[in-house]
């Protein structure tokens, strides 16, 4: 008992702690929320206080990292889904298509081929560590998209197409880490095979199935629950959350792709239940978000693999650097011209920065492992997660400001007329 007293100790007293904090970290001090759970992870981890020595190995501790993660990226997703203005997806397919397609397949390439080219490992070990590493960070993303600093300094339309491509492709990352799982487990024809028919033909397609009929009678429920005067705004956080776990349950029990059906849920879920739902989601946002969101950073910094770290020597430092540096920025680019979020040179370059790695890579990570004992593909994985927290966590403010100063000083001269020389 008295571990678990420790525990509740150090998580609900740092949440609490931040949350009293909140605005003064999140628009004063240039490091992110997740990013000090992070830290106090490692303070009590055992590099720290040794409070706890959480590794990868044991099945109990396994099972608990993985589902704690999947956990917080279900709430993720949905918060990132209730976020979205009304008919935004319907309005915006064309360009979260070219986001889901052509982005994430030239990340995973990226990605891929550096870990490759770096590491030396197997192809298909390399494609699977660059799966893991592909979807972006709802919960990091956070830090963009939301607060007085980002709302003040991003256009609204950039915050959103971040919004709406950490939501999406969280859920469609299973895709490409059951590829390189699948070719590793079969001979190549029967992998293939069951991957095409399997995890896409089911997996896929029943998880927006079922996530849209429950996100539909949910809204529609929520809708009627609305109208009535007597019904309290903290409602939505109610219903936000049971979405959330029971779409993930129910899709899971039934062997489909339970982040990308509670995405889904949550974009129906809006749509269906109008302007109340739209209204009240900042509930669901401050409330759930935070209290499940932020602990999960404080367990990734007490579960860190230092050692195996070492053990990796300099190609380690060249692959954080490759991966953070090339795995999005040059992809947006290419595809910049089909993104009409993104206006201008500047826009495209601060996108394609900040599409950060975090909980859903960590999630991926654990999976990969346990179906298929490579102990690299989590050494390298949590590398880079950890890198990609640390270094996003920590430009998040300042570029943000710089970003707008910029935008600031295109808009003046932009303004001046020929006549006005000053």
């Amino acid at each position: 008992m008295e571990a678990v007293d420790w525990a509740l100790l150090i998580g609900a007293g740092s949440v609490l702690a931040l949350a009293v904090t909140s605005g003064y970290v999140k628009n004063r001090l240039w490091i992110s929320e997740p990013t000090i759970c992070l830290l106090i992870g490692i303070a009590v981890g055992p590099v720290g206080i040794g409070f706890a020595d959480i590794r990868l190995g044991d099945p109990g501790q396994n099972l608990f990292i993985e589902q704690a993660a999947r956990i917080t990226v279900a709430i993720s997703v949905m918060g990132a889904a209730l976020r979205l203005p009304l008919g935004y997806v319907r309005c915006r397919w064309r360009e979260l298509a070219v986001v889901l397609l052509p982005g994430m397949l030239l990340m995973w390439a990226v990605s891929g081929a550096i870990v490759w080219g770096v590491f030396g490992l197997p192809l298909l070990v390399a494609l699977l560590i660059g799966a893991v590493v592909t979807p972006t960070d709802p919960v990091l993303a956070d830090s963009i998209v939301a607060g007085t600093v980002a709302e003040a300094s991003v256009p609204e339309r950039m915050r959103h197409a971040l919004t709406v491509e950490s939501g999406a492709n969280d859920g469609l990352g299973l895709m490409f880490v059951l590829l390189p799982i699948s070719l590793l487990d079969r001979p190549t024809g029967e992998a293939l095979t069951h991957w095409i028919g399997f995890t896409v033909g089911w997996e896929l397609l029943s998880a927006i199935a079922i996530g849209a009929a429950m996100g539909w009678l949910s809204g529609k429920a929520a809708d009627l629950a609305f109208r009535r005067p007597d019904t309290e705004a903290t409602s939505i956080t109610t219903v936000g959350l049971a979405l959330t776990l029971t779409a993930l349950a129910a899709v899971s029990l039934v062997e489909s792709d339970g982040i990308l059906a509670v995405f889904v849920a949550g974009l129906v879920f809006n749509q269906t239940a109008g302007t109340h739902a739209e209204v009240r989601h900042e509930h669901f946002q401050e409330s759930v978000g935070r209290f499940f969101d932020l602990p999960i950073f404080i367990l990734f910094g007490m579960i860190l693999p230092w050692r195996e770290w070492g053990d990796l020597g300099w190609p380690a430092a060249v692959a954080v650097v490759g991966i953070l540096a090339l795995r999005r920025l040059p992809a947006w680019f290419l595809i910049a011209r089909w993104l009409p979020s993104l206006r201008t040179k500047q826009e495209v370059l601060f996108n394609g920065w900040f599409g950060p790695i975090g909980i859903a890579a960590l999630f991926y990570a654990t999976m990969a492992y346990e179906r298929t004992g490579e102990s690299t593909v989590w050494t390298v994985a949590t590398l880079i997660i950890f890198s990609s927290i640390m270094v996003h966590g920590i430009t998040a403010t300042p570029l943000t400001r710089l970003f707008a100063h910029h935008a600031a000083e295109a808009a003046t001269r932009e303004s001046r007329s020929p006549e006005d020389p000053a």
